[in-house]
C-alpha cells in the first residue's frame, strides 16, 4: 500500500497512524500528493489531528520531547525519501523506547538528528538575518526563501518580540507564511500573484538610511568577504536590505 498525505507534518503522521494501523509489512511507501510513483495502490489520508496526537504523546511518554522535537525538525528540512526514513525513526523509538535517544549508531537515529540540526542551525541563522519592512497598509512583511521549511518554527520568536504589531513572514520558495493579527500567528498559502509588495514611503527612506549607515561604518581595511559569507550566506543576500541588489558586495 502506498499511502499520499497532503505534505503538513500532521498530514505525515496521519499517514503514519494508519500505516501502522493496517499492518507496516503493508506499507510500500509514503508521499506528499503529487509526488511519487503514480502506479500501485495508493490510499490517501486528509490531516487528522486526533490521530497525529496519538502518535506525539506516545513518543513524548515513551521516549521523551526530545524525540519528538527531533522528528519535527528533521521533517521540516525536507530531506529526499525523508517519509520512510522518518518512519523508520518512529519504529525504532517504539521499540527502544526511554533508551532511544543514546542509540546514535542506528542509521535512523543518527540521520534524523543531522537533518534536525540542519533545520535547527538554519532557523537560528535567519532570525538574526530576517529583515522586515513596512507596507503601505502598515503592515510589516518580512520575504525569505530558506533551504529548510524554518518559517512555522520561526513565528514563535517574533511573537514574543513583535507582539503588538501586525506582521507576516513570507516563504516565497514554497509560497507559504505565518501571519499575525496581534492575537495568533496562523500558517498561511500564499498564492504567485500576491508575490509582489508594495513599501511605504516611509519605508524606502529607512531602507536608504540603514544602507548608507551599512558603508559608513564598514573598515575597508578589515573587509573579510569569506568570513561574512559564511555569517551571512550569499543565498540569503537578495532579502537582506543593506546588500541587496549588489550594495557594498564587491
Amino acid at each position: 500500500m502506498i499511502y499520499v498525505y497532503d505534505g503538513s507534518f500532521f498530514g505525515y503522521l496521519s499517514a503514519v497512524f494508519d500505516a501502522w494501523h493496517d499492518g507496516l509489512q503493508h506499507t510500500e511507501d509514503i508521499h506528499c500528493d503529487g509526488a511519487g510513483d503514480l502506479f500501485g495502490r495508493q490510499q490517501y489520508v486528509p490531516a487528522d489531528g486526533v490521530k497525529a496526537k496519538r502518535i506525539l504523546d506516545g513518543l513524548q511518554v515513551q521516549c521523551g520531547g526530545k524525540t519528538c522535537h527531533f522528528l519535527y525538525y528533521a521533517f521540516l528540512a525536507e530531506q529526499p525519501q525523508r517519509e520512510m526514513k522518518l518512519l523508520q525513526y518512529i519504529r525504532q523509538a517504539f521499540r527502544l523506547k526511554g533508551e532511544f535517544l543514546h542509540h546514535l549508531s542506528e542509521p535512523a537515529v543518527w540521520e534524523v538528528r543531522q537533518w534536525a540540526r540542519k533545520t535547527g542551525n538554519e532557523r537560528h541563522k535567519l532570525l538574526g538575518l530576517a529583515r522586515f519592512q513596512e507596507l503601505k497598509g502598515g503592515m510589516l512583511y518580512c520575504p525569505l526563501a530558506p533551504t529548510c521549511c524554518v518559517v512555522p518554527v520561526m513565528a514563535p520568536h517574533f511573537v514574543k518580540r513583535l507582539g503588538s504589531e501586525e506582521w507576516v513572514i513570507h516563504d516565497r520558495r514554497r509560497r507559504i507564511g505565518v501571519y499575525y493579527d496581534r492575537r495568533e500567528a496562523v500558517l498561511v498559502d500564499i498564492p504567485k500573484v500576491l508575490q509582489r509588495v508594495d513599501v511605504s514611503a516611509q519605508e524606502e527612506e529607512f531602507a536608504a538610511l540603514w544602507k548608507q549607515y551599512y558603508r559608513t561604518i564598514a573598515i575597508a581595511e578589515r573587509r573579510n568577504d569569506p568570513l561574512r559569507r559564511q555569517f551571512m550566506p550569499k543565498k540569503y543576500w537578495p532579502y537582506i536590505i543593506e546588500v541587496r541588489d549588489g550594495e557594498n558586495s564587491r
